[in-house]
């Protein structure tokens, strides 16, 4: 949730100021949110991921926007979304398609990515960069897809990919190897380090705590990444990488499990662990990128998130800081808090497991 922020927040803001007929200046354009998309992630092999739309003027949301739109559920597992140019593109990792849609969510291309004579590929995140989409696929493979004729490439990388960052001219992949604990192996600890401005090559591989799973950048290109551990004795690690030396360094000794980052380059992250009762505690962190400190803790004014976390996402116009939560049995919720880390909203997804709340920007 995530992706290119900085940049569309650059193109939507060079404006040029003129004088109008009157002799006097035109007011530029003001960047806003015009709509926020929850993506519900749904049950396994319930066909139940769905599409919200939020207003944040109003507060009011609209549930199921993809099906109206279509005529058809969205599927088997929705895992990401990103909207980049005009175009959106929806990640649904079971039913093993990626939807491009216009900004209202009316299908433009369903893409379905395979090895040649293969079966289909399973999408996992996606990244924009460069005019290129690029989307992991969980069978081991990172598939660059053209926004104007769809065509893809593929390379092979690391076991079971996640997320992905860019810096110039190279793609970063975090190889989790998450399925190898059914076959007695161990978790994944690399992130691959690949070329795409002519042909996609990897280049180099970073070695990194286990199981990495989401990746980010900052303002200044730095690299971002969570590792899940062992979910038993390896803890879930927060790190930084440099994106030319390839250095990487521990941040915290939080568990970390969510994040993003904010236009200004602060990192908020949920940190969840449990007591010895086995009841969770949550806390929302915010680390400075630029200053390299941890901040307080972001929630100021006592407000209590229920059931667990899985998503957080920094609205990059404002900086509200949308978490969604969920009990994995009825409808999700989404708590909306200030930048000035006060509760202003909280409504249901529409839907089963929000997985990140994603911005649609503009002029007004």
């Amino acid at each position: 949730m995530k992706k290119i922020i900085s940049l569309l927040l650059l193109s939507l803001s060079v404006v040029f100021v003129s004088c109008n007929k009157n002799g006097g200046e035109e007011v530029p354009p003001q960047v806003v949110t015009e709509g926020v998309y929850i993506l519900n992630n749904g049950n396994y092999a319930s066909n139940d991921a769905s599409l919200s739309l939020y207003n944040p003027e109003s507060q009011v949301i609209s549930a199921n926007i993809f099906e109206n739109a279509n005529g058809k559920k969205l599927g088997d597992l929705a895992q990401d979304m990103l909207i980049y140019g005009g175009k959106m593109y929806i990640a649904v990792y079971n039913s093993k398609v990626i939807f491009v849609t216009d900004r209202k969510g009316k299908i433009l291309k369903e893409l379905r990515i395979f090895e040649d004579g293969g079966p289909n590929l399973s999408p996992r995140a996606l990244l924009g960069h460069n005019g290129k989409v690029y989307a992991t696929m969980y069978e081991g493979f990172l598939a660059q897809i053209d926004t104007l004729d769809f065509s893809r490439k593929l390379i092979e990388v690391g076991d079971n990919p996640e997320g992905l960052a860019a810096v110039d001219d190279k793609v970063f992949v975090a190889n989790s190897g998450g399925m190898n604990f059914t076959v007695g192996k161990d978790y994944g600890n690399t992130v691959s380090v690949v070329t795409v401005q002519d042909i996609m090559q990897e280049v180099a591989t970073i070695e990194v705590a286990s199981n990495p799973t989401e990746l980010l950048t900052n303002i200044r290109g730095e690299i971002f990444l969570i590792s899940m551990g062992d979910y038993v004795s390896v803890p879930n690690t927060l790190q930084r990488i440099d994106p030319r030396s390839y250095d990487v360094q521990v941040l915290t000794d939080r568990p970390v499990t969510y994040m993003s980052m904010s236009s200004d380059s602060k990192l908020y992250f949920i940190s969840a662990q449990y007591d010895e009762n086995w009841n969770a505690i949550t806390s929302v962190g915010v680390y400075n990128t630029i200053s390299s400190s941890m901040e307080a803790d972001f929630i100021a004014d006592g407000s209590i998130i229920k059931n667990t976390p899985t998503s957080i996402s920094v609205d990059p116009v404002t900086n509200d800081v949308y978490i969604g939560t969920s009990d994995y049995v009825s409808e999700g919720d989404m708590y909306v808090f200030s930048k000035e880390a006060k509760l202003k909203h909280t409504f249901g997804t529409g839907g089963l497991n929000p997985v990140g709340a994603f911005f649609v920007m503009g002029l007004k």
